[in-house]
């Protein structure tokens, strides 16, 4: 698989992710493997993954993430512009993110990146860690996707896995097989959401060749 199609077939996979069958670990390992390549501010590599497999563990995050979400979901959805591609797409999204939020248990494995210190500084070394991994294992066959609705009470997290309270912890990333076909996602070009040099400042369209 060539680069190119890696980045543009990374999605979010959260309906189609297959519950039944299991990661091997060596797999996983494989992906944190080129995780731990990415870029790291100041060479610190102070990533650390906490990989969930455990039946019972998966389980207690699952109810507390479901909790989560529908406590999240009732504040409201995101409101569009009746010509924007995202308005069309919503319904399909808040479909895929509920089903997540009620199987997040039954993923094969669990993956949370986390770092010890300030969160404000750690986010530049750990969510290019992060990107690599999802990269990786899209390279590998298996979907992913980034959540972090924990982060507004992490404790129960923190008491069921047991981590220290001085360690930040920064997703919930499940990891799974796929189900179904690897496609492109509908994206607004770039050079809709791009200024240069000034807010508000766009570049017309590049002419077609």
């Amino acid at each position: 698989m060539d680069l190119e199609q890696t980045l543009s077939t990374t999605r979010a996979v959260r309906k189609r992710m297959d519950l039944e069958r299991p990661v091997p670990r060596e797999v996983i390992v494989e992906c944190l493997q080129l995780a731990v390549q990415a870029p790291t501010g100041g060479n610190r590599q102070g990533w650390q993954w906490v990989i969930v497999t455990d039946a019972e563990k998966k389980r207690q995050i699952g109810e507390w993430y479901r909790e989560s979400w529908y406590e999240y979901a009732s504040a409201g959805r995101p409101t569009y512009a009746d010509d924007d591609p995202r308005r069309a797409q919503l319904p399909r999204v808040v479909t895929s993110a509920r089903y997540l939020a009620d199987h997040m248990g039954e993923a094969a494995a669990l993956v949370i990146p986390c770092a010890r210190g300030d969160r404000a500084r750690l986010g530049s070394s750990v969510f290019p860690a992060v990107q690599n991994l999802m990269l990786a294992a899209r390279a590998l066959g298996l979907g992913t996707t980034l959540t972090d609705i924990h982060l507004h009470d992490e404790g129960a997290v923190r008491e069921i896995l047991g981590i220290p309270e001085d360690v930040q912890t920064f997703a919930i990333i499940p990891v799974g097989y796929p189900l179904g076909r690897w496609a492109e996602a509908r994206r607004r070009p770039a050079v809709d959401v791009t200024y240069w040099n000034a807010w508000g400042n766009k570049r017309s369209r590049p002419a077609a060749s």
